[in-house]
């Protein structure tokens, strides 16, 4: 086979092996959290703050502001939520999916083939009533042995020759924004693309400056989910996802002006590639974060009135 064909198919293949392995851990955390979960988010999002921080916590643990999102409009639409406590929801949200640029960032050498073999021996050995919890350990492993496989597959990459050819293209903020939202509609996880970012950054392929006008992008991009999951529900769910989106778009408005300073105050810090990608994707989810949790009580009476005709 071609080299170039041989090294296409690996890279495509290491990239979903991390989307399946971040699905699949998805599905187990939000089986085994099951109804208890919904009932935690029904008790703990009595205020807009609170509900924010749940919904951090929560994709930091589900590993998916998408999985988190599509289930809050979801259950919104079932009146198990109030719509201001899925909008906080789903703020929080975007929050929690920074952990994901951070475990790429900071990952340790050899960690996911020792979660993929703890996970697998007990999934199949352990205690019956215990072994669902050793799956949710094997697919957190697997993220981490994907993130290898990614790594290795991008290294020649960073020294060829090709890279020279598309330098100026990939240099462009605009085009790193665009890729970032098309790629993240697609593969339907912002967690992929924004630790693609991380690791092209940390391979040399991106520029960190650039990288994270893809992050920006993938933020915009994972919309499109909560967008897709309430084309079937009804009118609150699609406007709830509306709302989402706006929301995101104020984000990447706020990322593209005023957030401009600070984030060249983080690219001179002595820090690495990946680390400053990671830094700015939390810098900029928390401050659209805040800037939303503070103009939500004055937009609510408005907001609230829109929602109501759905």
């Amino acid at each position: 086979m071609n080299d170039l064909l041989l090294w296409g198919f690996s890279i495509l293949a290491a990239i979903f092996l991390f989307l399946h392995g971040l699905e699949a851990f998805s599905e187990e955390v939000t089986r085994l959290g099951g109804e208890r979960l919904r009932h935690a988010l029904e008790r703990l999002t009595r205020s807009d703050w609170r509900a924010a921080l749940v919904g951090g916590a929560v994709t930091a643990v589900v590993q998916s502001s998408s999985a988190v999102t599509s289930m809050v409009v979801g259950l919104a639409q079932k009146r198990t939520l109030s719509p201001r406590a899925a909008v906080g929801l789903m703020i929080g949200a975007n929050v929690g999916t920074t952990v994901t640029a951070w475990l790429v960032a900071s990952k340790i050498d050899g960690l996911g083939p020792i979660f993929v073999t703890l996970g697998g021996l007990w999934s199949l050995f352990g205690p019956r009533q215990w072994r669902p919890y050793g799956k949710a350990v094997f697919y957190f492993g697997l993220i981490f042995l994907a993130l290898d496989l990614v790594a290795q597959s991008l290294a020649p990459l960073a020294h060829g020759p090709q890279l020279a050819a598309w330098h100026p293209l990939l240099q462009s903020p605009i085009v790193a924004l665009l890729f970032g939202t098309l790629l993240t509609a697609f593969v339907q996880s912002s967690s992929v693309v924004s630790g693609f970012a991380v690791l092209a950054a940390s391979q040399g392929i991106l520029e960190p400056s650039v990288a994270v006008w893809m992050v920006a992008g993938a933020n915009l991009g994972t919309t499109s989910t909560a967008l897709l999951a309430s084309a079937g529900m009804g009118a609150l769910a699609r406007r709830l996802s509306l709302l989402n989106t706006a929301f995101n778009l104020l984000g990447v408005a706020l990322f593209a002006s005023v957030l401009q300073p600070a984030i060249a105050e983080i690219m001179a810090l002595p820090l690495s590639a990946a680390r400053q990608v990671a830094l700015v994707h939390t810098l900029f989810n928390l401050s659209a974060a805040v800037v939303g949790l503070v103009i939500l009580p004055w937009l609510w009476p408005r907001l609230q009135a829109l929602l109501q005709r759905a």
